[in-house]
């Protein structure tokens, strides 16, 4: 189910839910007449069931939105943040000997671009984690710099740089962590269900009142699919159609390679 939600095309998971839905509601209003009675006695419990599992559905619609919200908000922090990190860094760098700045720079820029083209690559391709890799190899090689330095020259500007280096390591560590971690499946599959039996219910009511509005029922399917498919691709901030600004990070690249 994750990889139909999260990992697939974009638009696969909305096409399935059109043709699920729809057929939610289409196959008890064909079939579901030949043993339904022409007289149902206790009209307001079908009601009752039926407003339940609509409001259900809605609830937990509601709720995965929220959640899928919450971290596409965060996500979009983690980006300013580790530019500003990373810009702090760079320029804290003088504080180094020139040589070692030089290369710490070098490193830092190549640093910068690995960490912008794994915010850009889906996770679920293996290129995703070989970027990180080596986006780590890089931190310790920025590390290495600055590390010696400080422990031979103890001063507060090297204090500082090794402070940022830390900031700098640690939120790519939770922008990593904010790319790979999702609404749990298993609310977005109950989603699914409560809204497939609200739709099957409701061809059922369809069946016994032996009419079927033909432009409201594609009216309420369009309106689920539209409102699911914002939900998971708020979730998706890679491949979705709804991605993360990464151009505080693509200034922040660009100012350092065009740097003397």
């Amino acid at each position: 189910m994750s990889e139909l939600i999260f990992f697939a095309n974009p638009l696969l998971l909305p096409l399935v839910l059109v043709v699920v839905l729809t057929l939610a509601i289409e196959f008890p209003f064909r079939f579901a007449r030949a043993w339904l009675p022409d007289e149902v006695v206790d009209k307001d419990s079908w009601n009752t069931v039926q407003a339940g599992l609509i409001t259900l559905a809605a609830f937990v619609l509601s709720l995965s939105f929220s959640q899928a919200s919450a971290r596409f908000d965060v996500r979009r922090e983690l980006v300013v943040k580790e530019a500003n990190a990373i810009g702090t860094t760079w320029l804290r760098a003088d504080q180094l000997p020139s040589a070692q700045a030089k290369r710490f720079r070098q490193i830092l820029t190549d640093y910068t671009a690995k960490r912008l083209e794994s915010d850009e690559t889906p996770e679920d391709q293996p290129a995703f984690y070989e970027i990180i890799r080596q986006a780590n190899l890089d931190q310790d090689r920025l590390w290495a710099i600055v590390s010696p330095a400080l422990r031979e020259h103890p001063y507060l500007g090297l204090s500082l740089l090794m402070q940022t280096l830390n900031d700098t390591i640690d939120v790519s560590g939770e922008q990593v962590q904010a790319l790979i971690e999702h609404v749990p499946t298993a609310i977005l599959t109950l989603m699914l269900l409560l809204l497939t039996l609200a739709m099957l219910s409701t061809g059922i009511r369809f069946a016994r009142d032996r009419s079927r509005p033909v432009f409201l029922s594609t009216l309420f399917v369009f309106a689920c699919v539209v409102v699911v498919s914002m939900v998971v691709d708020y979730d998706r901030p890679q491949s979705g159609f709804v991605k993360v600004d990464l151009r505080p990070m693509q200034v922040q690249l660009a100012s350092m390679r065009e740097a003397p």
